[in-house]
């Protein structure tokens, strides 16, 4: 039954192979496979081998229906071509490369010419700050009028198979906002890759992209950690990122997220600059006030509630205990809460003190947890390089004063404050006993927001990249199954 099997697969294979000619590196890697095969030893027959060997399978199929084809080809036809394999492998192989090249094949006709106003690059499966800024400016920009173009670019060393946030997926209409398939071409008056990690290997598998100008937006830093030595754990590399970008869509602009990436680049990434053209401007991330703002403060009492909400990595609290404990005091004069775990603090200082309360990931929103709080009090590693700072941007929007590391003063100005963590208690304490302090506070946060932080500055920004909405039909005209 296998053999009767492997012959179909392979005859179908060959039909669909014959028909497929839209990328030169697949043919390419088609050519290598056709090679004849390497007999290998046969495989042990051990418990677990078809187990592993079809883990094998399950990586390379991810990276064959995500963008990756060309790579993932070669060592797919290899197995299936090898009669050494595993019967069972081999035959979920060839039903594997079957159903991909017919679903190819009903992909290339299917394929459309669509026209929007921007056309956003990024990974849109993120489950934390990438998303929640995506959202904010799709929200933003289709609000002002304008039609978004959505294409999805996972990151190679990662889960290629991570699906949509549904936060992105509920957005996506079809008119205003639309999915853009590697089988399209599409055309933008603004095109923009968010996040620099998935220009490090760009797909295989591409929409043509006619675009009148293209901006990088820098959100992240090249490494991790930074410390006097320079940097650690490197997510991407500034000179590769540069030539992938400039190699697909030609020349482009370096739009950093925030005056700690600018700083952190000329610190450290200097000599990797020349020839780069960033732009003095921020693309900062946004924030509609009116969606977040509670509608009265939560009232006066003791003990005061502190808190914070962020993923729960060392990078993102103080990094020793002692720190730790001036900016969350364990005083019953304070309450401290936090969401999105806190495994950090417990395993540095052995267990949370008696007036933490600490709510996991998801178990509610973030909305909802800062309209219950006093004082948000965001501080973190030394080495860490926050290239934003979204969870002190919504406390604001809620009208939750900001008392945090004067690293983001630069960023957001007299919207919070700043001080040591020896200075946390006093700075809370003033805030909440003097009269009018709070309240001036909160006013000030606004402030902040609406002048840097808000939809209206960021459709301003597009308007000044030269995008106008009257160029753009609202729906785009479906291709007619020719190229």
């Amino acid at each position: 039954m296998i053999a009767v099997a492997e012959a179909v697969g392979i005859g179908v294979l060959l039909v669909a192979v014959s028909r497929r000619a839209a990328n030169v590196r697949v043919r390419e890697a088609l050519t290598r496979a056709a090679a004849p095969p390497v007999l290998e030893p046969a495989a042990p027959a051990e418990d677990g081998l078809l187990e592993a060997r079809m883990r094998h399978h399950d990586k390379w199929k991810a990276r064959l229906y995500n963008g990756f084809s060309a790579t993932a080809l070669e060592p797919l036809l290899r197995s299936a071509r090898n009669p050494r394999e595993l019967p069972e492998y081999r035959f979920q192989v060839l039903r594997t490369l079957d159903e991909w090249f017919q679903a190819e094949e009903r992909a290339h006709e299917a394929r459309v010419e669509l026209s929007v106003d921007v056309l956003i690059v990024s990974h849109f499966g993120l489950p934390g700050g990438n998303t929640s800024a995506n959202v904010a400016d799709i929200t933003a920009l289709t609000g002002a009028g304008l039609r978004i173009g959505l294409l999805h670019h996972p990151v190679y060393r990662w889960d290629v198979a991570t699906p949509l946030n549904p936060k992105i997926a509920e957005l996506i209409d079809d008119d205003r906002v639309v999915p853009v398939s590697v089988h399209d071409t599409v055309r933008a008056e603004l095109t923009v890759v968010r996040l620099p990690t998935i220009m490090e290997r760009l797909m295989e598998d591409l929409p043509r992209i006619e675009t009148g100008r293209t901006v990088l937006l820098v959100n992240q830093t090249p490494f991790t950690f930074y410390g006097e030595d320079g940097g650690s754990r490197e997510q991407w590399s500034v000179r590769g990122v540069h030539e992938t970008i400039r190699g697909w869509l030609g020349d482009h602009t370096w739009y950093l997220i925030g005056p700690e990436v600018r700083a952190t680049l000329e610190r450290h990434h200097g000599h990797e600059l020349d020839g780069l053209d960033i732009a003095d401007e921020y693309w900062y991330e946004i924030i509609d006030a009116a969606d977040w703002v509670r509608p009265e403060r939560r009232p006066e009492s003791r003990p005061i509630r502190i808190g914070r909400h962020a993923r729960d990595a060392p990078l993102k609290w103080p990094e020793t205990p002692e720190k730790l404990l001036a900016c969350y005091p364990d005083d019953p004069e304070f309450e401290v809460y936090s969401l999105g775990g806190a495994e950090t603090p417990r395993e540095m200082l052995g267990s949370l003190p008696g007036n933490w309360v600490d709510h996991p990931f998801g178990s509610m929103t973030a909305r909802e947890f800062l309209r219950e709080l006093d004082v948000m009090v965001y501080f973190i590693a030394g080495e860490a390089v926050e290239a934003f700072g979204r969870s002190p941007l919504e406390a604001m929007a809620v009208g939750v004063p900001c008392v945090m590391d004067p690293r983001f003063e630069p960023l957001f100005g007299d919207g919070a404050l700043y001080c040591a963590p020896d200075e946390v208690a006093g700075v809370i304490r003033k805030l909440v006993d003097e009269p009018g302090a709070y309240e001036a506070q909160v006013a000030k946060g606004f402030a902040k927001i609406e002048e840097s932080f808000s939809p209206r500055a960021l459709v301003g920004l597009v308007r000044r990249l030269g995008v106008d909405a009257r160029r753009t039909p609202v729906s785009g005209p479906p291709g007619d199954g020719t190229e």
